[in-house]
């Protein structure tokens, strides 16, 4: 059940990131000329473009350019809270940082290995963590086998499947490598977090243990009746066996005795 708090988690907090995104575009664009994004975009294998890991998806070239990320990422944004109310955000952080760690280790050797002149040095934009979003929303539902996790994969895969044009190189303009890495840590992502169960999984995999445990079986006698007449047999007989012991011993103290 959709509780007030996740409600207001999948409204709020894609609302909030979206808005950091234009904030960021705003100032960029209109008070300081691009050079937000020229310091704190992401360089592939520089020391100077670790700190676009953390920064990179604020940052956007143009209207056009925050705008078309802009309502995927809400979309996904609000699928992943909605669907994910307990890891979303251990989910949502491991993809933001990994996907741009990924990016920084292996766009350089991709935009070698390719060579295209539109290839971009300093990589900006919030479409490598869209593209990590509907991936993980994709194979989370494969690794997890969960029926919820399926329909969410399954609408994924359904609206968002045209955005696997997007990793192809050569697309001037296009940070085609941001979006390879993207898809791929999401799929990591899927499985990294395929035993981090939500609360309704729990609920299930207890509900299947208990239908699988085994039931007693019902008797007419108590099980251990039979079982209790023999202790209490061997209890008789050990208690008649101590009792002839003593007369015994008596018998000979009074022997003892008479003949003092």
């Amino acid at each position: 059940m959709l509780s007030k708090r996740n409600l207001k988690n999948v409204i709020k907090w894609p609302i909030v990131l979206v808005a950091l995104m234009w904030a960021a575009f705003i100032v960029d664009k209109y008070l300081t000329g691009g050079s937000l994004s020229l310091w704190y975009g992401l360089r592939p294998n520089e020391i100077v473009g670790l700190k676009g890991i953390l920064f990179f998806p604020f940052l956007h070239g143009g209207w056009g350019h925050l705008i078309a990320n802009s309502i995927p990422f809400l979309s996904l944004s609000a699928m992943l809270i909605f669907f994910y109310p307990r890891l979303w955000p251990r989910i949502l952080i491991t993809l933001w940082l990994g996907s741009g760690a990924l990016l920084w280790l292996t766009g350089g050797f991709l935009n070698n290995l390719i060579d295209f002149s539109t290839t971009t040095e300093v990589h900006i934009g919030a479409s490598g963590l869209i593209y990590a979003l509907a991936s993980f929303l994709a194979f989370s539902g494969i690794f997890r086998r969960d029926f919820r996790a399926i329909v969410v994969a399954l609408i994924v895969l359904f609206y968002y499947s045209g955005m696997a044009a997007g990793i192809l190189p050569g697309q001037e303009g296009v940070s085609w490598e941001g979006h390879l890495t993207g898809f791929l840590f999401g799929a990591f992502g899927g499985w990294l977090f395929r035993n981090n169960l939500e609360d309704h999984e729990i609920e299930k995999r207890n509900q299947d243990l208990a239908r699988r445990a085994p039931r007693q079986k019902e008797h007419f006698l108590q099980a251990d009746a039979f079982t209790k007449t023999k202790q209490e047999r061997a209890e008789d007989a050990k208690r008649l066996e101590q009792e002839a012991l003593w007369k015994r011993l008596e018998k000979l103290k009074e022997e003892e005795r008479l003949r003092r």
